[in-house]
């Protein structure tokens, strides 16, 4: 390539009051913005313990088992998170609160 391409401006630079010469590159590095924040794409997760019946564990184990068939990379942890996930959504549609009424009625 020859070395006599222009840089880019740095147009969402110059709206967020960053860097307004064009520049954006500093010894070959990109410019580390001090005021910005990175997302966090991994985040850690949360450790939460609860007892189950053993039959729902394996009624669980079983579910893992067809899914990883089906859709591929699964564990039990991501079964419960996306579960609840549904379930706090929408209680009454999920059947959470009939349920959670029935067990209370025992």
């Amino acid at each position: 390539m020859s070395g006599n391409r222009k840089s880019t401006p740095d147009i969402l630079g110059s709206v967020l009051g960053g860097n307004t010469s064009g520049d954006n590159k500093a010894d070959g590095q990109a410019v580390k913005r001090h005021d910005v924040i990175p997302l966090e794409i991994n985040e850690k997760p949360f450790k939460l313990t609860s007892y189950i019946h053993s039959d729902l564990n394996d009624e669980a184990d079983m579910a893992v088992v067809k899914l990883k068939k089906k859709v591929g990379k699964v564990s039990k942890s991501m079964l419960v998170e996306e579960s609840l996930r549904i379930c706090l959504a929408e209680p009454e549609g999920s059947g959470l609160e009939a349920a959670l009424r029935r067990r209370n009625r025992k």
